[in-house]
C-alpha cells in the first residue's frame, strides 16, 4: 500500500423506518400477520390461542392474541423480542420446546413485526414461570421519531409482581394491537376471519391439541348461522386419507358417502403399503438424469421431506347435491372461502398454500385440459401434513409465502399431486354414478353406445312396414353422417395423441444422443442417432390422414414397436413379436394404417408402463410385453393381442373404452377409446381382458399374467 492509499472501516446502518417496512411490506396481508403471531404462540408451547377482534367502537378497535404458552422474562424480551432479526430458533439453535417438544416454526426473527401490518400501536404483556409480569408498549410512529437509526430507538418496560393479566403461577403472552390500519370490518370480513382461524390448525389431531379460537365481542350474531368445520366436512361426498412413509410405502382409505337419495351406495376401499404411481413430469427443466421415466415413488424422493400424510375432502358443486345438505347457502360460502390444498407443518398451517387463487399443485390447469373426473381447487378441501424434524429441506421464503422452490419442494409437489391423481382415478366411477342419478338414469347400467342405439332403432323400425318406408331413409342418412363424423373425430383425436407420442419419443431420443456424446460413447451415440432417424421416418405417415387400404399386420406392428425400442432396452423390459420372425401368422387387414399404428402404439405404451409399475412393487416379478397374432383361415379372421406382466385391468371393458376414464397416472383416458373407434372403422372390435383369458387361444407362456388388449379383425375384402 502506497503512502496515498488508505483503508477505512465504516459502520453498517439501518434506518429506523426499516421497522415499518418489515412490518407492513414483508408480510403479505392481514391473514399472514395474524398467522405469524399465532406461530409464535405455537413455538411458546401454547395449548390454546384466543384471537379477539374488538370492533364495536369505531376508531378504537383492537386485535388481541392471547396464549397460555411459556411467556417471556426480562431477558427474553431484551435479547429476543426487542432484538430484531435475532432468533434463538434458527439453525443449530433450533432446540425443541421444553413442554411439548415442538420444533420451532418461526426462525427469521422478524415475525413479531407482523403486528405492525395490523395496526400502529402495540402492547405486550407476558409472564414466564418464576418471573414478574412484564409490559411493553410500542407506538410505531413515536418509535421511528426517536431517531434516524435503529440503534437510536428504545422501549420502556414495566414489571410487576401482581399481574394485570397473568397472576403468579400462570404463564403466557398477550399482544394487543390498536390504531388498526383497517377501521371498518364488514360482515364478510368477520366471517372470512373466522374461516381463517379455523384453518390455522391441522385437520389432524396434534399430540398436544394446539387450538386457535376466534371471538368477536358484540358481533357474535354475524357468526351464529355459519356451519362448523365438522358440519362442512361431513357434507363432502368423497373422503380420501393417505400416508406416505419415509421408505416410500403408500397406504390409503377411500370413502364415497353420497347423499341419501336415488339409491346411491356408499363405497369404501383401502390399501396398506402399496407403491405410489407417479404422475409424469410436465417439464424437464429441473429434472435429474433418468428422473423423467420414473414410475413409482422411492424413498430417495422423500429425502429432506420425510413422511407425508393427508386428507382430501371432495365436493360436487351441483345445486342438487349442495341442497341435500340442508344448508346450501352456507355450504357454498364455505366452499368459496375454504377450498384448496393446504400444507401443515407440525400441525400448523404453512401459508399461502390453499388460499384462494393459489393452485400450487396445478389442479385447475389439469381440469381445463382434461375436464372429466378432475377436481379444481374450488371443489376440494385438503390438509397435507409434514413434520419439521424430517422436512428441513423445505425452507420457507422470507416473506412467509410458501417454500423456496428447490428440487426437494418439486419432489414434494410431485408426490402430493400423484396422490391427488390417484384419488381422482378412484372417484371417477362414483362420479359417473352420481351424474347418472342426477339425470334420472340407472347409475349401475352400462353406457349405451350410439352404434348400439342406432341398431336398436333399425331393428324396431324394420318390424313395422309403415315406419320402415317413412323413416328408413332418414335412419340411413343419420347412420352415414355419424360414420363420417366418427371418422373425422377419430382421425383428429388420434393425430393429437400421435403428436404427443412423437414429441415425447423424439425428446427421449435426442436426450439419449446428447448423453452419449457428453460421455464420449460414440458407438452408443451412433446407435441412438439411427434410432432417431428411424423414429423421424415414421412421423409423417402417423400424422397424415390416410384412407383404409390393405396392409400386412406385421407392418403395423413393426411401426408401432419402432417408437419404443429404446425404452424397452432402457427400462430392461423384455419384448417379443413372433409375427416379425415368422413364428406367428401374418395376415392382411383393411385399415387406415396411421390409425391402426396409433391404436397399437397406445396399447404398447400402456403395457410398458404397467409391467414396470408391477415390477417396482414386486422386484422379483419379470417385466415383459408381447404382441401375439392368430389367424383362422376358415373364418378369415385374425387378431393381434398386446399382452403384459402388469397388474391387469381393474375396471370393466365399458369403463376402459369410455372417454376420459383412466387408471394410469396423468392418463387422458382416450387411448383405448380411440382404439375402439378405430376398430369399428376397420370392421373389427377391441376386447379388454386378461392374459389368462386368452392364453389357450394363443398358447401363451405363463409369465404373461397381466392385461390383454385384443384387436379382432373380421373377413378382409
Amino acid at each position: 500500500m502506497s503512502n496515498s492509499d488508505q483503508q477505512y472501516r465504516l459502520p453498517v446502518k439501518a434506518a429506523s423506518h426499516v421497522l415499518a417496512l418489515l412490518g407492513d411490506q414483508l408480510i403479505g396481508d392481514e391473514k399472514l400477520a395474524i398467522f405469524e403471531l399465532v406461530k409464535n404462540s405455537y413455538d411458546a408451547d401454547a395449548n390454546s390461542v384466543l384471537v379477539s377482534l374488538n370492533l364495536t367502537r369505531p376508531g378504537e378497535g383492537s386485535i388481541v392474541i392471547h396464549d397460555d404458552g411459556h411467556g417471556m422474562g426480562r431477558n427474553g424480551i431484551e435479547q429476543g423480542w426487542l432484538f430484531i432479526g435475532h432468533s434463538a430458533k434458527r439453525g443449530a439453535r433450533a432446540a425443541r420446546s421444553p413442554k411439548y417438544g415442538r420444533l420451532p416454526l418461526g426462525e427469521k426473527g422478524v415475525g413479531r413485526l407482523a403486528a405492525f401490518k395490523l395496526g400502529r400501536r402495540l402492547q405486550l404483556i407476558t409472564r414466564a414461570a418464576g418471573e414478574l409480569e412484564y409490559e411493553v408498549e410500542l407506538d410505531l410512529d413515536e418509535l421511528i421519531n426517536q431517531g434516524p437509526l435503529v440503534q437510536d430507538l428504545s422501549a420502556t418496560i414495566s414489571a410487576r409482581q401482581h399481574g394485570k393479566i397473568f397472576n403468579e403461577g400462570s404463564t403466557g403472552t398477550r399482544i394487543e394491537i390498536g390504531a388498526l390500519n383497517r377501521e371498518h370490518w364488514s360482515r364478510g370480513d368477520v366471517r372470512r376471519m373466522q374461516r381463517l382461524i379455523t384453518s390455522l390448525a391441522s385437520p389432524f389431531a396434534t399430540p398436544d391439541n394446539f387450538h386457535v379460537e376466534l371471538q368477536i365481542p358484540g358481533r357474535e350474531q354475524e357468526l351464529s348461522d355459519t356451519l362448523s368445520l365438522s358440519q362442512f366436512l361431513e357434507n363432502a361426498p368423497w373422503r380420501f386419507q393417505f400416508e406416505l412413509t419415509e421408505n416410500g410405502r403408500y397406504s390409503w382409505v377411500y370413502e364415497f358417502r353420497p347423499p341419501n337419495w336415488k339409491d346411491l351406495k356408499i363405497r369404501y376401499l383401502t390399501s396398506d403399503g402399496a407403491s405410489l404411481l407417479l404422475v409424469p413430469e410436465d417439464s424437464s427443466e429441473y429434472r435429474s438424469p433418468g428422473e423423467r421415466d420414473r414410475v413409482t415413488l422411492e424413498s430417495s424422493d422423500l429425502a429432506g421431506i420425510g413422511p407425508i400424510r393427508g386428507v382430501i375432502y371432495g365436493y360436487f358443486r351441483r345445486s342438487e347435491i349442495l341442497r341435500a345438505s340442508g344448508a346450501q347457502q352456507q355450504l357454498t360460502m364455505w366452499l368459496d372461502d375454504q377450498t384448496g390444498a393446504r400444507i401443515y407443518r407440525d400441525g400448523v398451517r404453512v401459508f399461502t398454500y390453499g388460499e384462494r387463487n393459489d393452485d400450487w399443485l396445478g389442479l385447475n390447469v389439469r381440469r381445463i385440459n382434461r375436464p372429466a373426473g378432475k377436481f379444481g381447487t374450488n371443489s376440494i378441501v385438503a390438509g397435507i401434513e409434514i413434520g419439521s424434524e424430517k422436512s428441513r429441506g423445505l425452507t420457507e421464503k422470507t416473506n412467509r409465502e410458501g417454500f423456496n422452490e428447490n428440487q426437494i419442494f418439486r419432489n414434494f409437489r410431485r408426490a402430493t399431486l400423484s396422490v391427488f391423481d390417484h384419488f381422482e382415478r378412484l372417484h371417477s366411477e362414483d362420479r359417473v354414478k352420481l351424474v347418472s342419478a342426477l339425470k334420472g338414469s340407472d347409475p349401475e347400467a352400462p353406457p349405451i353406445r350410439l352404434t348400439t342405439a342406432l341398431e336398436n332403432v333399425k331393428r324396431a323400425v324394420a318390424k313395422d312396414t309403415f315406419l320402415s318406408e317413412s323413416l328408413g331413409s332418414d335412419i340411413k342418412v343419420i347412420e352415414n353422417e355419424f360414420e363420417k363424423m366418427r371418422d373425422v373425430m377419430v382421425a383428429a383425436g388420434s393425430s393429437g395423441l400421435n403428436l404427443a407420442l412423437v414429441v415425447h419419443e423424439v425428446e427421449r431420443a435426442v436426450e439419449g444422443v446428447a448423453k452419449a456424446i457428453d460421455s464420449k460413447a460414440l458407438e452408443t451415440a451412433a446407435t441412438q442417432l439411427n434410432h432417431l432417424k428411424a423414429l423421424l421416418k415414421e412421423i409423417g405417415p402417423l400424422l397424415r390422414k390416410e384412407p383404409a387400404r390393405q396392409l400386412m399386420i406385421s407392418k403395423a406392428i413393426r411401426a408401432a414397436l419402432g417408437f419404443y425400442e429404446a425404452r424397452f432396452s432402457g427400462h430392461n423390459v423384455a419384448w417379443s413379436a413372433p409375427v416379425l420372425s415368422g413364428d406367428d401368422p401374418d395376415f392382411k387387414v383393411k385399415a387406415p394404417s396411421n390409425l391402426l399404428v396409433s391404436a397399437l402404439a397406445n396399447a404398447i405404451n400402456n403395457a410398458l408402463f404397467w409391467c414396470r409399475a408391477r415390477r417396482d412393487n414386486d422386484p422379483d416379478h419379470p417385466a415383459a410385453v408381447a404382441l401375439r397374432t392368430a389367424w383362422n383361415a376358415a373364418t378369415e379372421s385374425g387378431l393381434v393381442a398386446v399382452l403384459d406382466t402388469g397388474p391387469g385391468f381393474s375396471i370393466s371393458q365399458d369403463q376402459a373404452t369410455q372417454a376420459f376414464i383412466s387408471t394410469r397416472p396423468g392418463g387422458m383416458g382416450l387411448g383405448l377409446y380411440f382404439a375402439e373407434q378405430t376398430m369399428e372403422i376397420c370392421g373389427g372390435a377391441i376386447e379388454i381382458t386378461s392374459a389368462s383369458e386368452i392364453a389357450d387361444e394363443l398358447d401363451l407362456n405363463e409369465v404373461y399374467d397381466g392385461a390383454a388388449v385384443v384387436f379382432r379383425f373380421g373377413r378382409t375384402k
